[in-house]
């Protein structure tokens, strides 16, 4: 009898250990990016809110640790490349359209998956803090 109660104890003991093996190498939910915008900021003009070599404040939401990356085919951020994101789950990055036209500003996480917004951008002014969009 005595050796029957030990085998149960070490049965018990193994499956103990196997889940929480199990529980602390499961794979986690994929991380994604939840949100990305564009602030217009301090435009204006008789087109629309963003103008060519003005800049603007990008905006994108994922989990603090998460590495994203801003782009913009014709358009440039600062800081380019890859940002880990803070404890506020927010990163920004400092956008500038080169071109007038339709953009198309993503947010990247470093497994691939991305958020998208789109922006109108006309011919821009750059008047230091503020930015004049012309038709």
């Amino acid at each position: 009898m005595y050796r029957s109660k030990k085998s149960v104890a070490a049965a018990l003991t193994s499956f103990g250990a196997i889940t929480a093996a199990l529980v602390l190498t499961a794979p986690a939910a994929p991380a994604a990016v939840t949100a990305v915008g564009v602030a217009p900021g301090l435009s204006f003009g008789s087109s629309t809110a963003f103008g060519t070599n003005c800049s603007y404040i990008a905006t994108a939401t994922a989990a603090p640790g998460d590495v994203i990356g801003f782009f913009d085919a014709t358009g440039t951020f600062d800081p380019g490349g890859w940002i880990t994101v803070p404890s506020s789950g927010t990163v920004t990055a400092k956008w500038t359209p080169l071109i007038p036209g339709n953009h198309t500003v993503f947010a990247v996480h470093n497994s691939s998956a991305f958020v998208s917004t789109t922006a109108t951008v006309g011919n821009g002014v750059n008047l230091g803090p503020v930015c004049l969009v012309l038709p």
